[in-house]
């Protein structure tokens, strides 16, 4: 039998800027502009209180509103109340000893009346880019151990939730935002619990292929909702940022075929990395986590320990700590080719924790949409539209010298401003000019 078509929620109407919302705890906030739109309705910029702020950046919320009638930001709402208290979430960062951690708080939910209409609203931090906009502007592709980076940010939030007895089931780049206030610039923040459920040993065929079809993983196309399910997603997702694709990418309007193709690929793993890497190299901390992946068992915890030295191992053999700034773009040498390291001297695996990071761009972007026909899920990202600026003119000097083709700059980073001062994991030239003598 033929999947069945998409369940279709109502659009909400557009609601006027400046409009005054009050939660469930009689706290008052102001919309702003629109920021981004959903398969449901629309998110807005917010700020606390009644008074209209001065600066956009004043806006330091976001609120995502939807026809009360409509299921996904109720199911969203509760995931949060249940196992998103700020108190909880709080509590969890100071025990693992996080800087920071990107797990989501709620601010305030509740409900809205305008004109005959009725709206179900949530209160979130607002966030910077979300990792598709820049994955794209990055020619699909991220360096090793930025995508390291991520992945163990990802996999502390997976700890946490999966202790509350919920799994996420929907990580997508999509879903992964940069953070946007002073000192989050570098952490990942996980969002849209829209189809967050707790975790069971039983498989519903009415939530088959339930998610975004590309990460959809093979329990959740059979129905179930398992930890093993977040662990495989997280490696679909680990292997299209590096590899730029997945094999079932033409097949994303069948849903069985796709459900077909993962379990093919979870039962050679060596022939699936390869059909995604093509000649490149696979990286062997890639072989070993999806290795493990397709070794758990349907009910399995997984050993969270155990992936993130994994992970951690190889940030080592990248020479990258783990706190190091994300960086987005790729040196040249490994552009053209050929891969070239650039190794810090030895030291003790880095602490878990957030990047000591420097603030970098924190405009929003809409990214595409990419909902699919098997999903019965809305899909959004909360970001904003990036508004393009042209690129300033360079000053053409009398005597130009000639340009260093190897020479790859932290300006290269789309988040990270550049630095003097060396740290772990930037590139250099590799041929240095010799200094002058004195």
């Amino acid at each position: 039998m033929p999947p069945k078509k998409s369940k279709l929620y109502a659009m909400a109407a557009p609601l006027p800027k400046n409009e005054v919302l009050t939660d469930t705890l009689k706290q008052k906030w102001i919309l702003g502009k629109s920021i981004g739109k959903g398969g449901f309705g629309e998110i807005y910029s917010a700020a606390a209180g009644e008074s209209v702020p001065k600066n956009e950046s004043d806006f330091a919320y976001v609120i995502k509103i939807e026809p009360k009638e409509n299921g996904p930001l109720f199911v969203e709402k509760t995931f949060y109340l249940r196992a998103g208290k700020a108190v909880d979430v709080n509590a969890w960062k100071e025990k693992n000893k996080l800087k920071t951690f990107g797990m989501p708080i709620m601010h305030g939910n509740g409900i809205h009346e305008s004109g005959s209409s009725k709206y179900r609203f949530l209160v979130m931090d607002r966030y910077s880019k979300d990792l598709y906009t820049l994955w794209n502007s990055c020619n699909k592709s991220f360096p090793l151990s930025t995508v390291l980076q991520i992945a163990i940010q990802i996999l502390d939030v997976y700890e946490y939730i999966h202790s509350k007895g919920y799994v996420h089931a929907d990580i997508k780049p999509a879903n992964l935002l940069l953070g946007l206030k002073k000192g989050t610039e570098n952490q990942v923040y996980v969002v849209d619990f829209g189809l967050a459920a707790r975790y069971t040993a039983s498989k519903d065929p009415k939530r088959a292929h339930n998610g975004t079809i590309e990460y959809v993983s093979r329990d959740a196309h059979a129905g179930g909702t398992t930890r093993r399910g977040d662990m495989e997603i997280l490696a679909y997702n680990v292997v299209q940022l590096l590899s730029s694709k997945l094999p079932w990418e033409g097949l994303l309007k069948d849903c069985v075929a796709v459900h077909k193709a993962k379990e093919a690929a979870m039962q050679n793993v060596p022939q699936f990395l390869k059909s995604c890497f093509g000649k490149k190299q696979v990286p062997d901390v890639v072989s070993k986590f999806v290795n493990y992946v397709s070794e758990m068992s349907f009910e399995a915890e997984p050993d969270y320990s155990k992936v993130r030295k994994i992970f951690l191992d190889g940030l080592k053999s990248e020479g990258v700590k783990f706190e190091s700034p994300l960086c987005f773009t790729k040196p040249l040498e490994q552009q053209n080719g050929v891969t070239t390291k650039v190794r810090t001297s030895p030291r003790k695996a880095a602490k878990r924790g957030s990047t000591n990071s420097k603030p970098g761009a924190s405009k929003e972007s809409e990214m595409e949409n990419r909902d699919s026909s098997c999903s019965n899920n809305f899909e959004e990202s909360d970001v904003e539209k990036e508004e393009e600026t042209p690129p300033k003119k360079r000053r053409v000097a009398a005597k130009p010298k000639p340009k260093d083709k190897e020479k790859v700059s932290w300006r290269d980073c789309p988040t990270v401003k550049a630095s003097r001062v060396t740290r772990p994991g930037e590139f250099v030239p590799l041929n240095p000019k010799p200094k002058k003598k004195s």
